[in-house]
């Protein structure tokens, strides 16, 4: 069969169309392709981020290492140890209201080593003194500085008046050359003492004076204190002097 040249160029004509479709076929599932994997890379890139954000997130649970600031609470425990240490000065304040004048090498009496009481008074020229005995009953030598604590107690054991601290006076104390009180060094066994003394004789348009009924007693560098059944006129202020050596209070 002879094929006419119209027929040849239908033929030619169809075979262009599929070809042509054909091409638009291969384009549009390359598109398709490429699509896809833009997909696929977008998606991988946000998972990528999230994992990134999530270990920063961990690292911001490192900032819990903030906690670690709770070092901070060993600088208040600093200040804490600060304060134990000020707090240890200050109650050395206690024992350096004793004075400088402590002995060398020898502790501060305690109120358990020492015991107080009364001994041998004396009168004269319108005064009046009583003695107070400190005797170390402990086993060591301690030391006693300064004056003791002196409060006259009325009948009710009330305190009404509080001696002056006075190195000497008329009934003796101190020697007459001391500018301050010396320590007294008070061995096992042996007895320190001082004297407190007061007028006893009305003054001015006064009458009579009030008696004191008792001494309340305080060693010196110590919190313990001893009543002694110690009667005193009060006609004027009392006077308490310093520790010495030996068992009348006075040291001239």
């Amino acid at each position: 069969m002879k094929i006419s040249p119209a027929s040849k160029a239908g033929r030619a004509g169809l075979a262009l169309l599929g070809a042509t479709a054909l091409c638009f076929a291969a384009t549009a599932c390359s598109g398709s392709s490429s699509g896809t994997n833009s997909g696929t890379s977008a998606s991988a890139g946000s998972s990528a981020t999230a994992t990134a954000a999530t270990s920063g997130g961990s690292g911001a649970t490192g900032g819990s290492g903030s906690t670690g600031g709770s070092g901070s609470t060993g600088g208040s425990g600093g200040s804490n140890g600060g304060s134990s240490g000020g707090s240890t000065g200050g109650s050395g304040t206690s024992g350096g209201s004793t004075g400088g004048g402590q002995a060398a090498g020898v502790p501060t009496c305690t109120g358990s080593q020492i015991t107080v009481s009364q001994g041998q008074g004396d009168a004269g020229a319108g005064h009046s003194a009583a003695v107070l005995l400190f005797h170390n009953t402990g086993s060591s030598s301690c030391s006693l500085y300064g004056y003791p604590g002196v409060a006259a107690l009325d009948s009710g054991g009330r305190q009404v008046a509080q001696a002056t601290r006075t190195l000497r006076g008329m009934m003796g104390g101190a020697p007459q050359s001391a500018t301050a009180p010396t320590a007294v060094v008070v061995a096992p066994g042996a007895t320190a003492s001082a004297r407190v003394e007061g007028t006893d004789v009305p003054e001015g348009n006064a009458t009579s004076c009030p008696t004191y009924a008792g001494l309340l007693v305080t060693p010196p560098g110590t919190k313990t204190s001893t009543r002694l059944p110690i009667q005193m006129m009060g006609c004027s202020a009392i006077q308490v002097h310093p520790v010495v050596p030996g068992t009348t209070g006075n040291q001239d």
